[in-house]
């Protein structure tokens, strides 16, 4: 029987005859050449990525297994159909590994590991002894050369594939948990399209198997250009094998094969100009999409070198930041000891406790302590601060009534107020009692320097002090005549070492850290600072919120 010939004429250059139909020629010689091409591409420019070595067997084991497909449906000879079918048999299972050991390498990172190795060596073991026997191939039917296929065949081949596309998914699966949105959406595009293209050559193959009718089974082949494409997205969207651009040429190339094969296989001259047409058409238009994808990948790689510059840049700020508060922290502790000595025996000199002092000595003295007092205030200011970039503020929270407080630290404003010829009012309008759960000397210590800031920033006019209460909320209104300040000042006055912009008109001696820490401290308790003004000229009005309890 193996001397038999099939009722047609024998191929002429091994892959012409007249039982290949035509669909055939396009569907494995496109599909091969594509493969070719991007494998070949990408293995020539990463030869030291393991995952671009197996991509590139994988895809020249598909073109191997697409051409001797050729060569079966061409001959005539019923011995070289079963030669070449049964090695047919035995590629296709190890094309399935090939995909199964790219799938380790590309997801998992690394080479695989040494039982995968042995694991898929006893699996092929059996397909390997059995390929010559009847289990795999029990003969072949001479009206269309097909050979009756066996057991081996028919379900341990698919058996095979099912471990690896199954394999596949879980090394998917490992390879995305707990790791970041951009991780997982690269390891999905890559599953997707290598399953894909498994699914579809396999698909066409089991219905060949079951029907007879193997020429349904060449569209299963038009799964590699389906692969390809995928792999274009990967390297340009998300850069796999750094190659970037080619990912864009590569989907071009793909195209013009596919549309380029058309000519070659048209019976008709009108779908023969047709296909010219289209052909020329998508080449123009794919060397525009091609030039746009380089400017865009141009941009993208400038954008992100920028943003790795910035990142680096900003890791040194914050390093020379936080050694800026540990100097200041360190600066103001020890300023801490010799302004207390200054202001000890400033107070005492200004009470006669060393006997009376001349007139002239007095008003020296006092401007002494006054000095003593504002840069004692500063460096307690910086260690604040400090304190809340270290995250080491304590709060003593106890409850108290935030109306009694705000009335008290008016009632000790009032008279440096009349001294400047300002009016100072209080008046609270509570449904409840006003008791907060809170840092009492916290509150006391903001609230103080929003009055203060008012008495600073308020040449003339009047200064009213407002408390009142929505749901659950208390709050404290200061309001002033004084200089008031822009929008944008109103929103970036609460930041570090931040002024208004007319500050300086009416006070030099400011910080700009007293609102900052007043901020940070309220905030902390569970409440809020916020500052309003309708302009420059117009006064400011500051609010303190606190969470109300009764």
């Amino acid at each position: 029987m193996l001397d038999k010939l099939c009722p047609w004429e024998a191929p002429k250059y091994f892959i012409f005859s007249e039982n290949v139909p035509t669909l055939l020629f396009y569907s494995h010689f496109s599909a091969i050449i594509c493969a070719l091409i991007v494998g070949g591409f990408i293995f020539y420019n990463r030869k030291k990525n393991s995952s671009a070595a197996y991509l590139f067997s994988l895809l020249s084991l598909f073109s191997v297994w697409s051409l001797i497909d050729v060569i079966i449906w061409a001959t005539n000879r019923s011995d070289v159909v079963l030669f070449w079918w049964s090695l047919i048999i035995l590629l296709e299972p190890v094309l399935y590994i090939l995909a199964l050991y790219l799938a380790y390498s590309f997801l998992i990172g690394k080479l695989p590991n040494f039982w995968l190795h042995i694991t898929t060596c006893v699996l092929l073991t059996p397909l390997i002894l059995f390929v010559p026997t009847d289990l795999n191939l029990s003969g072949i039917n001479l009206y269309d050369c097909d050979a009756v296929e066996g057991p081996l065949a028919l379900y341990y081949t698919y058996l095979l594939e099912i471990f690896s596309i199954a394999g596949i998914v879980a090394l998917t699966i490992k390879a995305s948990y707990k790791k970041p949105v951009q991780e997982k959406r690269k390891n999905l595009f890559f599953t997707l399209g290598l399953i894909a293209f498994l699914i579809a050559f396999t698909s066409g193959n089991i219905i060949g198997s079951i029907t007879g009718n193997w020429d349904i089974a060449q569209y299963g082949l038009f799964g590699m250009p389906i692969f390809i494409g995928f792999l274009a997205y990967l390297i340009v969207q998300f850069k796999v094998y750094n190659l970037n651009i080619i990912g864009s040429q590569a989907l071009i190339v793909t195209l013009w094969i596919l549309i380029g094969s058309i000519l070659f296989v048209a019976q008709s001259t009108s779908t023969q100009i047709v296909a010219g047409f289209t052909l020329f058409a998508a080449m123009v238009l794919g060397y525009i999409l091609v030039d746009s994808v380089k400017k865009t990948v141009k941009q993208k790689e400038e954008i992100e070198r920028l943003a790795k510059t910035l990142e680096a840049a900003n890791e040194k700020l914050k390093v020379l930041d936080k050694m800026k508060s540990e100097f200041v922290s360190i600066a103001s502790h020890q300023l801490r000891s010799p302004l207390t000595a200054i202001r000890g025996y400033s107070s005492m000199l200004l009470e006669g406790s060393f006997g009376p002092l001349p007139v002239k000595a007095k008003e020296a003295v006092e401007r002494i302590n006054d000095a003593s007092k504002f840069m004692a205030s500063s460096v307690e200011d910086y260690l604040n601060v400090s304190r809340i970039q270290a995250g080491n503020m304590k709060y003593e929270y106890s409850d108290f009534n935030l109306k009694d407080v705000a009335e008290g630290l008016t009632n000790d404003v009032r008279q440096v107020a009349i001294k400047k010829g300002l009016l100072v009012t209080f008046k609270s309008e509570l449904a409840k009692k006003g008791i907060v759960h809170a840092d009492i000397g916290k509150t006391r210590q903001a609230i103080d320097n929003l009055m203060n800031n008012a008495l600073k920033y308020t040449p003339k006019g009047s200064i009213s002090i407002f408390v009142h209460d929505e749901t659950k909320k208390i709050m404290v209104d200061i309001s002033d005549t004084g200089i008031g300040m822009s929008q944008r000042t109103a929103e970036n006055i609460f930041g570090k070492f931040e002024r208004a912009d007319n500050a300086n008109e009416v006070n030099v001696t400011g910080t700009g850290l007293g609102l900052y820490i007043a901020r940070k401290m309220i905030r902390e308790m569970g409440g809020d600072i916020t500052a309003h003004s309708e302009g420059e000229g117009k006064g400011s009005r500051f609010r303190i919120e606190l969470p109300l309890m009764m």
